[in-house]
């Protein structure tokens, strides 16, 4: 079972154990499998990439060589999409697991595979369990009005052939605005709107939502391991196997899977999210300005 020191190298594609996946403790670029530590600057463009000379997944995150640019020239030299042609999407499950990016990148090698990933507070909101199942066996993260909460996301910088990609991905969420101003971080007021995938069905689980430990944030509700979580829903359902047997149902046997998630149904709460509104259209940074 996985529960703290989550190895970095397997993503919750490989064992639903590591939902929602290690990420790293700052902002980043991860590029061509590599993560290379963003120091911010109050102008997106100039925050600098500690740049690793090295191959190794966690990149300038580790002890080794490495060269500062600017996120603008990195982006130039590089020859890639300029910061402000990119949408701003929340991410705050797995897409800032670096294993999980790089099996995403890896389903498509005709989209790019830089992501931009800035670190950022979300204001009266925590990131609790869904109600339903991954394809993988993982009970997935959505968002949840917390007044006085306060939760780590992720503000992620796509292109929109990225984000056409990321949908593909993420089946049972929708796309949501906002624009209240709820976002706090390094650049806050240099972008107006965001946009972050959205689901309204909750896991309700001993009179409470339920929360994840490995992320950070301030907030009243408790919080339990997906490891544990799964061992809460092998009980619900009176499955009488191991846990491993349980979880290789989960993945391989999609009945089996859709007969937990009837189970989980009469665990469901609906949710309305009065901070994250429907949207149809999506504008990149240089669109808000305009």
């Amino acid at each position: 079972m996985y529960r703290e020191n989550k190895p970095l190298h397997i993503s919750p594609y490989d064992h639903p154990d590591i939902y929602p996946g290690p990420r790293p403790w700052s902002s980043f670029v991860f590029y061509k499998g590599v993560a290379h530590r963003i120091e911010e600057r109050v102008c997106l463009e100039e925050s600098m990439i500690h740049v690793s000379t090295g191959g190794e997944r966690f990149g300038s995150f580790l002890p080794g060589s490495s060269k500062a640019v600017t996120l603008a020239q990195f982006l130039d030299e590089e020859g890639h999409t300029p910061l402000h042609k990119r949408i701003p999407v929340l991410a705050y499950g797995s897409n800032v697991c670096l294993a999980q990016l790089l099996y995403k990148a890896n389903l498509n090698h005709n989209v790019s595979d830089l992501y931009i990933c800035f670190r950022a507070t979300l204001l009266d909101t925590d990131i609790v369990y869904g109600s339903f199942l991954a394809p993988y066996g993982a009970l997935p993260a959505i968002m949840a009005p917390v007044k006085g909460a306060e939760t780590e996301v992720w503000v992620t910088f796509l292109e929109p052939e990225q984000l056409e990609h990321m949908n593909k991905t993420e089946g049972g969420y929708q796309l949501r605005e906002l624009s209240n101003g709820k976002i706090k971080w390094t650049v806050e007021n240099q972008i107006h709107t965001y946009y972050a995938y959205y689901c309204d069905k909750a896991l309700w689980f001993k009179d409470s939502f339920v929360r994840f430990p490995d992320i950070p944030g301030n907030s009243p509700l408790p919080a339990i391991w997906q490891a544990d979580m799964l061992v809460h829903v092998k009980e619900l359902c009176q499955f009488g196997g191991t846990r491993e047997e349980f979880i290789h149902l989960l993945r391989w046997n999609h009945s089996f899977r859709l007969s937990v998630e009837e189970v989980l149904k009469t665990f469901e709460v609906t949710i309305d999210h009065p901070d994250w509104v429907p949207t149809q259209h999506f504008y990149t940074i240089e669109e808000q300005k305009t």
